[in-house]
């Protein structure tokens, strides 16, 4: 059985570029972002870890977002944040952990 496993994002506080996790490894990938703020913020996934793409429209609410099976790494690009501190979690299952 699959082991469900959970990896925090980096959120920038002001404009910027969290750094990228590698979440190859989880199926049914799923970010959560939770939190109260007033912002926008952009998952961004890439396949080889440098080129990077937008997933999805910008979140300006707390909320869920899947990935795509095949994104290895996913980052948080931080728009705008006027006011809170948004978390954000990558989660899956970890196949490899039988």
């Amino acid at each position: 059985m699959a082991r469900p496993e959970q990896m925090p994002l980096e959120v920038p506080a002001a404009a910027g570029v969290g750094s990228p996790a590698n979440v190859f490894r989880l199926r049914d990938k799923t970010v959560q972002v939770s939190g109260p703020f007033v912002g926008s913020l952009q998952l961004e996934g890439s396949i080889d870890g440098e080129n990077f793409e937008a997933i999805g429209a910008p979140l300006t609410a707390p909320g869920f977002v899947l990935l795509p099976l095949t994104v290895e790494f996913v980052r948080v690009r931080t728009n705008q944040l006027t006011s809170g501190a948004p978390r954000a979690i990558a989660a899956g299952f970890d196949f490899r952990a039988l």
